[in-house]
């Protein structure tokens, strides 16, 4: 998985998945849970401005997340409220 090769090399990456319990599987060090597929960082159902506000949600998580020291997989979830369809 591309996501451990560029860790090994010293960068963090945080990896956004709407199906979070596999990246942890995979063992990516800082999973961040996105929305659904196709569509991982954003809800295109949504009015135009509340689908901004989840994507800058999911990106903030992803930021956090790469500040953040961890010692193997952890799931990173965004305080945000996923609509189901």
């Amino acid at each position: 998985m591309i996501v451990r090769e560029i860790e090994k090399a010293g960068i963090p990456v945080a990896f956004i998945t709407p199906v979070s319990q596999l990246g942890h599987q995979m063992g990516a060090n800082r999973v961040i849970a996105g929305t659904k597929v196709p569509h991982p960082c954003g809800d295109p159902g949504l009015p135009p401005a509340a689908d901004r506000g989840l994507r800058k949600k999911i990106v903030e998580t992803a930021l956090v997340a790469l500040q953040t020291d961890v010692d193997g997989p952890t799931i990173f979830k965004p305080d945000v409220t996923f609509s189901v369809g």
